[in-house]
């Protein structure tokens, strides 16, 4: 499909049925809706699509549906994973696959030094061609991605970007420092446009999933020098209304106010109650 370029991709869903398999033909539609939408492409087994909870061989399956059933997407594959041994294995299906990148998270359980961190991304760059995005959700990994772990990375020419969730003013800003030669996507919706005022590349997005027009539509009016504050403020509320339920089951049941089936999220995490089901609810119904 070619570079993986500016815009907005969007951290797709992974739909599950009430039993807790993969709904293929429901993650056929969230992409056809994430196309339709005008997005870049998607990241397949991140966060938002549930990625510690699939399974290995469940995440190379999905990779090869997303590939297969993409149309003009890009795909990224999400790699969550504490192995070494494991993300070389999904690295190089995702390669075999066609996916066009990979977004890798630090390992989450250790407490990796500077050099284990160095070691497990410098592994991974060297086993791949594809282009590498280093992901940064500290509050998640409770691993950041430090400056001096990208510096050491830099050589390594597939390395082509960030990904950086922390929604850390300071901690974009110090990733600003890396472009051009890296670029910069933020998780974080209400920092797009300081992102992209900032030399940044867009954002790889959760609230993609249910308003995928209104952050193509600010990324694209910052582009063409329109006036883009009043976009950006319209993310902002979307984003205080869908954040005050649980992620991911509130997209999940949001997307049924857009037209798509109900899909459920796999334990540990729970679907939406009916009491938030209804508050949710209310709250979007502004913004749809």
């Amino acid at each position: 499909m070619g570079p993986i370029s500016d815009g907005i991709y969007t951290a797709l869903l992974t739909p599950f049925t009430a039993a807790g398999e993969i709904d293929e033909p429901l993650f056929v539609r969230l992409l056809a809706f994430q196309e339709a939408a005008g997005v870049q492409g998607v990241v397949v087994a991140g966060t938002t699509g549930e990625g510690p909870s699939l399974s290995a061989p469940e995440k190379v399956a999905l990779y090869e549906l997303a590939a297969r059933t993409r149309g003009q997407l890009r795909i990224i594959a999400g790699i969550l994973s504490c192995s070494l041994p494991e993300a070389l294995y999904l690295a190089r299906n995702a390669a075999r696959i066609g996916c066009d990148a990979l977004m890798v998270a630090p390992p989450f359980y250790y407490r990796a030094p500077l050099e284990g961190l160095i070691a497990f991304y410098r592994a991974l760059l060297e086993a791949t061609e594809l282009p590498v995005i280093l992901y940064n959700i500290p509050q998640l990994t409770h691993q950041p991605i430090p400056t001096a772990l990208v510096e050491a990375l830099l050589p390594l020419s597939n390395l082509v970007g960030i990904k950086d969730s922390s929604g850390d003013p300071a901690s974009l800003q110090a990733y600003l420092g890396f472009a051009p030669r890296l670029k910069v996507w933020v998780g974080e919706e209400k920092l797009l446009l300081r992102n992209l005022q900032g030399g940044g590349a867009g954002s790889i997005s959760g609230l993609a999933n249910l308003f995928p027009e209104l952050l193509v539509a600010a990324f694209r009016a910052f582009h063409e020098g329109r006036e883009a504050d009043g976009l950006q403020q319209l993310i902002d509320e979307a984003a205080d209304a869908i954040d005050a339920f649980p992620a991911p089951a509130n997209f999940k049941y949001a997307l049924t106010q857009r037209g798509l089936p109900l899909s459920h999220v796999r334990p540990p995490l729970c679907d939406l109650s009916e009491s938030e089901q209804r508050a949710l609810q209310k709250a979007i119904q502004p913004y749809l």
